[in-house]
């Protein structure tokens, strides 16, 4: 699993008025509101898929927080600040984060993906394509738009001060956006989303498109969930395993500040449709009966993952075991969240609410406490619970502040 460390709808009607019900009271995936709903409409929303988005979003931050402190990192020389395993990197490391981060890097970004398409399919029935696009181009592409030119530069600074660079932030800058190299930091996933988006809007708005997935939910609702599970991960490592096999773990295709790793394309993309596909109510349903079994599943392949860690496997036996976690950890997350995600609390929505803006603000904020700390002597499992926390808290602090704005909540 040498892989661990690489740079981490279909305008449908549902047959059931519960579930046009439903499909009035929720929002597109990765588009909070804000915490202050009415209690009518309170009462009607989904939260166990915004509360398990926020999960996902926290993990984010915990992969970020702890990659400074792996074993084996370097920093970045010379003046330069993409030529280091992290942004920062503290001599205080610890084995147990470069296991948290494989685990991490296996899982948790597909995952993202199938989350954000899962309210697709409802939101371009309720809004049409033109607003549904005009929606996306807001809630993803100004955020993109405007991250790329503030966030990334201020988070890159960090390394390039650890490298030894000396010039003020004002000349990094400039040379950053007009010379680069110009990386995207986290924000390749609001790349990547909005692309992913946009296709899919256009491809669904075809009746013919249209009707070939009310044909496929029609199967899929005639199936075992043995059947779904099995379906879904040969489809996975058929977009999947091809790919890595001939592109490797690590080559990302860049377009100036954009870019993805090239292995995983197919596989985000398949995440991503198979979440407008399947939608919110089918995926509820699904783990409504038995959801036990998944989580079960996704224990037994994560011993099985981490136990094969360091295994002398060829690439294709690697990525396969990678992908039955991936596959098994999505499944296993998605039932517990259904099952426990079912009361509302004031805390879950809020980071339901904010979990968007942390994912936005989160990379500078980590990246500047990690170099705060670099010369103060602590241990890194310390160093890193700090991070987290702290880098954390902030985030969430300043999303929730930001949001405050007029007119930043219909954005972020």
């Amino acid at each position: 699993m040498g892989n661990a460390l690489a740079k981490a709808g279909v305008v449908g009607r549902f047959a059931a008025s519960r579930s046009q019900c439903l499909v009035k009271s929720v929002v597109v995936a990765f588009d909070p509101r804000s915490v202050a709903l009415s209690r009518a409409s309170a009462t009607k929303r989904m939260p166990a898929f915004d509360y398990l988005r926020a999960f996902v979003i926290f993990l984010v931050v915990l992969h970020h927080a702890v990659m400074a402190y792996c074993t084996g990192g370097h920093a970045a020389r010379g003046g330069d600040y993409t030529n280091a395993t992290a942004p920062v990197v503290d001599p205080a490391q610890w084995d147990g984060f470069n296991l948290m981060v494989m685990g991490n890097d296996s899982f948790f970004m597909p995952l993202m993906f199938l989350l954000a398409g899962l309210f697709v399919r409802p939101s371009l029935g309720r809004k049409g394509l033109g607003r549904y696009l005009a929606d996306r181009a807001l809630r993803l592409g100004v955020p993109l738009l405007i991250g790329i030119v503030t966030l990334v530069p201020l988070s890159y600074y960090v390394s390039y001060l650890q490298s030894g660079g000396t010039a003020d932030f004002a000349a990094f800058w400039a040379r950053m956006v007009t010379v680069g190299p110009w990386p995207s930091g986290p924000l390749w996933f609001v790349g990547a989303l909005l692309v992913f988006d946009t296709a899919t809007a256009l491809i669904l708005s075809r009746d013919p498109v249209r009707l070939g997935v009310r044909r496929l939910l029609a199967t899929l609702d005639r199936r075992s969930k043995v059947v779904w599970f099995a379906a879904f991960l040969a489809l996975a490592a058929l977009v999947f395993l091809p790919a890595l096999t001939l592109l490797g773990p690590s080559l990302w295709v860049t377009a100036g500040p954009f870019g993805i790793q090239a292995s995983r394309i197919g596989l985000y993309g398949f995440f991503f449709v198979a979440g407008v596909i399947v939608g919110a109510d089918r995926l509820a349903a699904f783990f409504k009966d038995r959801w036990q079994r998944w989580p079960l599943l996704a224990a037994l392949v994560t011993v099985l993952f981490f136990t094969l860690h360091g295994a002398a496997l060829p690439a294709i036996g690697d990525g396969a075991v990678m992908l039955l976690f991936c596959v098994a950890m999505a499944f296993g997350l998605l039932s517990l969240a259904v099952h426990f995600g079912r009361r509302r609390s004031a805390v879950g929505d809020s980071l339901g609410a904010n979990a968007y803006g942390i994912y936005l603000l989160h990379y500078p904020i980590v990246l500047w406490i990690q170099y705060g700390l670099l010369r103060v002597p602590l241990a890194p499992v310390s160093k890193g619970l700090l991070v987290l926390l702290s880098g954390f808290g902030l985030s969430w602090l300043t999303a929730s502040l930001l949001r405050r704005v007029p007119g930043v909540a219909r954005i972020v």
